[in-house]
């Protein structure tokens, strides 16, 4: 029998998303429907094979660690540092752990272009130096390492306890599950788990849609919605958030929601296979009836995921779909996931999936407009290459 992972309280939230940043803003935002695509504000993308995106529209707050670390980095920071003051947790030092998930080591292309362009082509790179590497400064990777975000947090907030930086899609749900883990064997009091990823830049824009699982799509009202038969790929996005994890008895009073995660992965160079879906899932089902699916916006991976989750919630479950307002989130989804969750359950509340007017004919019942409901749990999915797979279950206080 599957062992299933213990409940941590959620005490402290903050996010950056391209909905915004305040929680009930972008509650609102979702339950009228609304995405975030648009023409890629982050570079132009016309002459790429995925020319939409969301992006955050604001940006980092003035920091002395601009120099250290890039963009998603400093919203990352940003949004550890706000949720450990929110939750007002005792815990500190080597009692205060740190995990975060970040989308993975990635060369940016404005700092390896301007030297690319100088080489001849030669296999063997033969003046490689002359011509172009040697303008590059000794440390400029350093920049990108995923662990620089995770030190800068420690020492700004003083948690010397256990902690993870762990890479890939999911990521985030790789955190949370690191952070439970810590709790439940008692090596720290509080857990601060931060994930941050952009799938918006040249580099993953390409690789995203020349794979066709991004949308070909021009215009933003022309997307088609996950669970629309006649989805052709998802909208690249990015997005930072945080949560602070504790006990349940030590979170008395301070207690937002609930949360439990599971990782699973099957070495696939694409998407996962269905049964690690499965396998996931699985996991962590407690006979709840709602699921945020993973929303890849492809038929064959949005039938074959609807296909596992009948068979594991039954095939009334009610399915909503985050990534449909806001995109797909690569490492951060578990976490902003973890978030939005708890706090329409604790409203009562569901949203549409943003978009979608005709659901393909299959099982679940998808949502197409915004839905009450009186349940207290839901089960969220992401998906990600190469074969990973991250789920959480929340539960509203």
């Amino acid at each position: 029998m599957t062992e299933r992972p213990l409940r941590m309280a959620v005490t402290g939230f903050s996010l950056r998303t391209p909905l915004g940043d305040d929680v009930d803003a972008i509650m609102k935002r979702m339950l009228a429907g609304d995405r975030a695509a648009a023409p890629n504000a982050r570079f132009d993308a016309r002459t790429y094979p995925c020319k939409l995106a969301a992006t955050i529209s604001t940006e980092p707050k003035p920091s002395k660690h601009r120099k250290f670390v890039k963009r998603m980095g400093l919203f990352g920071i940003e949004v550890g540092t706000e949720a450990f003051a929110r939750s007002s947790t005792p815990a500190r030092g080597a009692r205060l752990g740190l995990f975060c998930g970040y989308g993975g080591l990635r060369a940016h292309w404005d700092d390896l272009m301007p030297v690319l362009e100088r080489q001849d082509g030669s296999p063997q790179a033969s003046g490689a130096w002359a011509k172009g590497f040697s303008s590059l400064h000794p440390f400029w990777m350093l920049f990108h390492l995923s662990n620089n975000a995770h030190a800068l947090l420690s020492i700004g907030i003083g948690a010397t306890g256990d902690g993870t930086t762990t890479a890939g899609s999911n990521a985030g749900a790789q955190a949370l599950r690191a952070a439970i883990a810590a709790l439940e064997v008692g090596s720290v009091d509080a857990a601060i788990v931060f994930a941050y990823d952009s799938l918006v830049e040249p580099e993953t824009i390409l690789s995203l849609g020349a794979s066709g699982a991004a949308t070909p799509e021009e215009a933003p009202s022309a997307v088609i919605a996950p669970y629309d038969a006649r989805a052709t790929g998802f909208v690249p996005s990015e997005s930072a958030a945080a949560v602070v994890l504790e006990r349940p008895a030590d979170a008395a009073g301070r207690t937002v929601g609930f949360v439990s995660a599971a990782i699973a992965a099957d070495g696939n160079a694409g998407f996962a296979d269905a049964s690690t879906l499965a396998r996931a899932l699985s996991t962590l089902a407690r006979g709840d009836t709602i699921v945020d699916g993973a929303g890849l916006s492809h038929r064959e991976r949005d039938d074959a995921e609807r296909a596992v989750i009948a068979n594991v919630l039954g095939e009334s479950a009610t399915l909503v779909s985050t990534t449909a307002n806001f995109g797909q989130m690569g490492a951060a989804t578990s976490v902003v996931q973890t978030i939005l969750l708890t706090h329409l359950l604790a409203k009562g509340v569901l949203p549409p999936i943003a978009g979608l007017t005709t659901p393909s004919a299959g099982p679940l019942r998808p949502l197409v407009e915004m839905h009450s409901t009186q349940y207290r749990s839901a089960i969220a999915l992401s998906c990600g290459m190469p074969g990973l797979v991250g789920a959480i279950r929340v539960e509203a206080p």
